[in-house]
């Protein structure tokens, strides 16, 4: 009987040694969702991500692709022509396009746009290719915030992110 108590006694002490290291933050915990908010960007940019984006474009073309067909929740309106090159791809064209996307799986958002306004929330990765070019005089094609960072200009050049954040703790 007394070797129970101390059997029992030891889980104990042992459970309550894992709860307190998982609350004092010893171990990372799971990643959490990062943000990408994007303003005035003029530019090309792809996102694939489990989560929601929501914005407008002022003319340009959005291309969403759901990953397993028919799960995510998508708004657009003002789209001038919309097409569906396959059963997962749908392409929308024109001037004003507002537009909510969001899925609890993996769907992709492509651009090619202007006066590109979207908040993204979720975890996954893409890139950003703004359409500056110094020779043409374009100086300014936007800019952009990403995981809370401060606003610096869309890059230039095919730049590579990631949505996500680190746990708070605390």
């Amino acid at each position: 009987m007394r070797s129970a108590r101390l059997i029992l006694l030891a889980a104990a002490t042992v459970f309550s040694l894992a709860i307190a290291a998982a609350a004092s933050g010893q171990r990372p915990g799971p990643v959490e969702d990062g943000t990408l908010s994007v303003r005035d960007g003029r530019a090309s940019l792809q996102l694939r991500l489990k989560g929601g984006v929501i914005g407008r474009l002022g003319r340009g073309k959005l291309t969403v692709v759901d990953a397993l067909g028919d799960t995510s929740t998508v708004v657009v309106r003002g789209a001038e022509k919309v097409s569906s090159p396959n059963d997962r791809t749908t392409v929308y064209t024109g001037r004003n396009i507002r537009f909510r996307i969001a899925d609890e799986r993996t769907f992709v958002v492509r651009m090619n746009a202007s006066k590109i306004n979207l908040s993204a929330v979720g975890r996954g990765q893409g890139w950003l290719d703004g359409w500056g070019n110094r020779a043409a005089g374009v100086y300014f094609d936007g800019s952009f915030s990403l995981n809370g960072s401060p606003y610096k200009s869309i890059p230039d050049e095919r730049d590579p992110i990631q949505l996500s954040a680190l746990p708070s703790g605390g």
